[in-house]
């Protein structure tokens, strides 16, 4: 192969990788991820991911982390933020609960549902 044809084979992936909006999507949730999402989201959210009832009338539904158009629509950073500062009434805020590297297990737990990955 020429060098300019690899030359632009590397520069497409970095720009597909650049533009991926999961980086942890590959990764295996670790133990940390799964104890903080069962102890903690699984009551909402199933134990499984697939969401569940409103906590309370007029309150939307959790969200099913099975499905693929939200995991591909939402970045880490998103993900990440939701947990820390919740999503209204809807969802209480965990930023004084987890740090940021619990946050960051709890992120590759959801990301881990996805049936796309």
């Amino acid at each position: 192969m020429s060098g300019k044809y690899l030359l632009v084979l590397s520069f497409l992936s970095l720009v597909a990788a650049a533009g991926c909006k999961k980086s942890q999507a590959a990764e295996e949730p670790t133990t940390q991820g799964r104890e903080l999402f069962a102890n903690a989201c699984s009551r909402c959210h199933g134990s499984d991911g697939s969401g569940g009832f409103p906590q309370a009338a007029g309150l939307p539904s959790p969200r099913n982390f099975h499905d693929h158009a939200f995991q591909a629509s939402h970045t880490d950073e998103q993900i990440e933020q939701t947990i820390q500062n919740g999503k209204g009434t809807a969802m209480p805020a965990f930023g004084a609960t987890f740090d940021p590297a619990q946050r960051k297990a709890l992120v590759r737990m959801v990301r881990s549902f996805d049936p796309e990955k």
